[in-house]
Formats: C-alpha cells, sequence, structure tokens
C-alpha cells in the first residue's frame, strides 16, 4: 500500500495537468467563457438538481401508495384508494392538455425580420415559419414544460402546426406573425435554454428574426378545444 501512494500521486497529478491543459486550450486557441455563460449554465444545473428532487419526491409518494393498496387488500376496505384514484383522474385531466391551467412561465414573442436582406439573400430567412414554432416548443419541452399554447392555442396531442402561405394553421386555425408562445414551467430555464450560446432563440436573432423572452410570475393558459374523439385506438 505505501509503495503505491507516490505511484497514484503521480497518476492525479498527470491527470491533473491533462485536464488544466483541455480547458485552458482548444485546437490551439485560447477558450474564453462569458460570465453570462457561466451564468446560463449554473441556471441549468440548479434546474436539473430540483428535477431529481422532484423525481425524488414521486419516488416516495409512490411507494406510500402502494404500502396503502397493500394494506387496503389485506383489510378489504377500498374506499381510501377509490378517493384517491378521483383525485388522479382530474390530476391526469389537467395533464392531458383538455383543461385550462395557471402558473409561472414564460412569453416568447416571435416575429418577421425587418432588417435589410443582403444582396442575393433569400427572404425566408428572415420570415418566421412553422419549423421555428415547432422547435421553440420541443426545447420548452424538453426543458420540463408543462403547458404550452400558441396565440392562444394550447398545444396539445392533436395539435398540428404547419405554414399555409404567409401565415400558420394551428389547431386548424389560420394566424398571422407575430406568434406569442406561452408555457408554463421553470421560466429561468427554459430561458437560459433559448438564449443560450447554442439556444434556438440565439439563432434566431442572429438570422434576423425579431425573438423575445420575458418571465412571467403567472399567466393561464386555456385547455385544448378540438374534439377528443379517437378513431383507431381502444384501452387495453
Amino acid at each position: 500500500m505505501i509503495a503505491r501512494i507516490p505511484l497514484v500521486g503521480a497518476f492525479c497529478f498527470l491527470i491533473g495537468l491533462f485536464l488544466v491543459s483541455q480547458f485552458g486550450v482548444t485546437e490551439g486557441q485560447s477558450v474564453y467563457v462569458s460570465a453570462k455563460a457561466v451564468g446560463e449554465y449554473s441556471t441549468s444545473i440548479e434546474s436539473e438538481k430540483r428535477e431529481i428532487e422532484n423525481i425524488m419526491d414521486r419516488i416516495e409518494d409512490a411507494q406510500e401508495q402502494l404500502a396503502k393498496y397493500e394494506a387496503a387488500k389485506d383489510e378489504g376496505d377500498f374506499s381510501e384508494i377509490t378517493a384517491g384514484l378521483i383525485t388522479e383522474i382530474s390530476k391526469y385531466k389537467m395533464f392531458s392538455g383538455y383543461e385550462a391551467v395557471q402558473g409561472p412561465g414564460v412569453k416568447v414573442t416571435i416575429d418577421d425580420g425587418t432588417r435589410p436582406l443582403f444582396e442575393g439573400e433569400d427572404i425566408n430567412v428572415v420570415l418566421v415559419h412553422d419549423v421555428d414554432i415547432i422547435m421553440i416548443i420541443n426545447d420548452l419541452r424538453r426543458c420540463g414544460a408543462e403547458a404550452i399554447s400558441v396565440n392562444g392555442q394550447r398545444v396539445a396531442d392533436r395539435t398540428e402546426i404547419s405554414c399555409s402561405g404567409y401565415t400558420v394553421r394551428i389547431n386548424g386555425q389560420v394566424f398571422a406573425r407575430p406568434f406569442v408562445i406561452r408555457a408554463i414551467g421553470d421560466g429561468k430555464r427554459m430561458s437560459a435554454n433559448l438564449l443560450s450560446y447554442e439556444g434556438y432563440g440565439t439563432l434566431l436573432k442572429n438570422y434576423g428574426v425579431q425573438f423575445s423572452i420575458e418571465l412571467v410570475e403567472d399567466m393561464v393558459i386555456q385547455g385544448y378545444a378540438g374534439a377528443a374523439a379517437y378513431k383507431y385506438m381502444t384501452n387495453v
């Protein structure tokens, strides 16, 4: 054991030296990380920590529910389970997107760019397209958004978003620019993601599309107003 200590120390020293060289130089060039980028990374890390804590809480809740079900099975009294299921049904109705919800989050506004075009540049570069809205929605969901709407239309499992000339069709209705996307969730995390160095909001800004995002302490997102009938699938 004593003979191994110098060898381990030398090995750790070499690893540390390697890491310093990697962080300090990338392909022969010094790497600069702005204070803003550091702040964005810190916000993302804190959000991930909170998400882990929430998952652990849900695991504990599930274990408690399982214990209750086992006790009810032994005693033959299912009244408490029935009440719990009614509560679960109400919760899943909210999660399905067919009921109005409220909470904190972000408000994203995107609009066609107004900058002069370069010689030979395609005007579509500075226009808002359906793919831009879809990309933002995907990023918001990836950051834990619990409810999303576009121009007042709830984004649910049946929502379709597609270009229709210079307008965009959402849930069967046609909307013109600007497009306002609201999302309930961790506003700081969603904002940091869209405005990060490689975020989609930053990309749109670089192209010249108008993009803004603001934190909202409390907002209401209406439920999905379309038909909920399913033609092919049934319960298993």
